[in-house]
């Protein structure tokens, strides 16, 4: 599969001061490409974790990087969360945006119908941005009974008309966000820098294990879809990460040429409480996902450990 070293030149930071190093750059482009649709979940952005420019000021300058490269990234949003200037943003910036339920809501914990009516709300209010054309389940959680998944996804396509924007590239960004937060409000600049060290090489290794599993399911590369949150690590890194992934041979494709593939028409057989890549729910499932927990348990064992006995 694909190598990281290819893209380590626009990955690596100098410690404490974001400087970025020139390791090796690549000596010729990657030899076989993917399509990648981009996607960031939780507009308007998640306030707790913005930049010190705040929300406007961190969603002008994630656009300004996007745009500048033809990204057609589609940005989801919690319509109860307010933020219609920095949605408006999106769309002055020729973005779309999708219905991510109106207040985020866990499908595992609410009352069907409560977790509809906030899809339903969050779908009427997009209407005075764009034409509501994607949804995107929070937490990936699809309903953990057959009875849950199958009514949940009727209503969305059936009554709403909402094509599903379904993940293949999950990952733990989020978490890493919030460790680079937790670490500048400590005051712990270097552990901060090291935090943001690891988001693109996370990524780009998030973006290989997908590859990956669809060669091993499929015996194909597919059309991928990655999974990031309007944040400040996400806003410092976005040229960064999108140059480095283009290294290893992304292509930039609107949500709708994505959805396209074939891999995304067949059925959900996953049945349970798991928030999991599209990847993991079509057959052959399994019941452990290694890339994932195991990342998770090394970013959590060197940036979050528990305290001393």
């Amino acid at each position: 599969m694909v190598s990281l070293r290819g893209a380590l030149w626009v990955t690596l930071l100098a410690a404490c001061g974001g400087q970025h190093v020139v390791v090796s750059e690549p000596a010729a482009p990657p030899a076989a490409g993917f399509l990648l649709s981009v996607t960031y979940d939780d507009l308007p952005f998640q306030e707790a974790l913005a930049p010190a420019d705040g929300a406007l000021g961190g969603t002008s300058r994630l656009l300004a990087a996007l745009t500048a490269r033809s990204i057609p990234a589609v940005g989801f949003v919690n319509c109860d969360r307010g933020g219609d200037e920095v949605l408006r943003l999106w769309r002055a910036a020729g973005l779309e945006l999708g219905n991510h339920q109106a207040n985020h809501d866990n499908l595992n914990r609410v009352p069907l119908e409560t977790w509809l009516d906030g899809a339903r709300r969050c779908h009427e209010a997009l209407k005075v941005y764009n034409p509501p054309r994607f949804f995107r389940y929070p937490y990936l959680f699809q309903g953990k009974t057959v009875e849950v998944r199958d009514a949940a996804y009727a209503a969305l396509r059936g009554e709403l008309g909402q094509t599903i924007a379904h993940v293949t590239i999950d990952n733990h960004e989020w978490r890493l966000a919030q460790l680079y937060s937790e670490a500048l409000a400590a005051g712990d600049v270097a552990r901060a820098e090291a935090v943001r060290g690891e988001y693109i090489p996370h990524l780009l290794a998030a973006t290989e294990n997908a590859r990956t599993v669809a060669q091993k399911k499929l015996g194909r590369e597919v059309a991928q879809v990655l999974l990031l949150h309007a944040n400040a690590l996400s806003v410092e890194l976005a040229g960064p990460l999108m140059d480095a992934l283009a290294a290893e041979g992304a292509r930039f494709v609107p949500l709708e040429q994505a959805l396209a593939d074939p891999v995304f028409s067949l059925p959900d057989a996953y049945v349970g409480p798991a928030g999991i890549s599209w990847l993991y729910r079509i057959e052959p499932v399994v019941s452990a996902w290694t890339w994932e927990d195991e990342t998770w348990t090394d970013l959590e064992a060197r940036y979050n450990p528990p305290p001393p006995p």
